[in-house]
């Protein structure tokens, strides 16, 4: 059979919890493959905020589902998610004709590996970023004078170092200077 790629979003409603989620998706994969059809991909999104209210909800659950099937699969898919309560809306878009099954299949499990292994490393760096920031606020927390409860390296002025505040008025002093300088007429 002649088996095309194929991607489906389908947007699940907001009450619905993750695993609820997860075996939505479960369940079409399944119906995907005891057709004979392959997927490649999924992709949870989670909850995102809707462009505008469908069935009067303002937010929804997006799943990524890449396949490959043939025509007839994906009209008995789209029945099943029609009947389906949990599915406010779907789009299915058929992205490759004749597709080489096994090629596409090991293209598919590369890039996956390849997208695993980024949000790996992203978790990774996420959490040193996470550690050292908590290390920094520790040694923050570390610095503060016990007995003041200021930074160690804030010293705070004395009242003694501090500077007399300046008058907009001539001082007393200045004033006899003033009037004993000789005028140069």
């Amino acid at each position: 059979m002649l088996h095309h790629e194929y991607e489906t979003i389908v947007i699940v409603r907001p009450d619905v919890e993750e695993s609820g989620v997860a075996a939505l998706a479960e369940k079409f994969e399944g119906v995907l493959t005891e057709q004979g059809g392959h997927v490649l991909d999924r992709e949870n999104w989670g909850s995102r905020k809707l462009a505008y209210p469908i069935a009067k909800h303002l937010r929804g659950h997006f799943v990524r589902m890449n396949y490959l099937a043939g025509s007839a699969h994906i009209a008995e898919l789209e029945r099943r998610m029609r009947i389906e309560d949990g599915i406010i809306r779907f789009m299915t878009v058929r992205l490759a004709d004749a597709v080489d099954v096994p090629t596409r299949i090991e293209e598919a499990a590369v890039h996956r590996a390849q997208r695993e292994e980024e949000e790996r490393r992203r978790a990774e760096e996420q959490a040193e970023r996470e550690r050292l920031e908590a290390e920094r606020a520790a040694l923050e927390g570390q610095q503060y004078n016990e007995y003041e409860g200021r930074p160690e390296g804030r010293p705070e002025a004395r009242p003694e170092s501090r500077p007399e505040p300046r008058s907009e008025a001539p001082s007393e002093a200045a004033a006899p200077a003033e009037r004993e300088a000789p005028s140069a007429e």
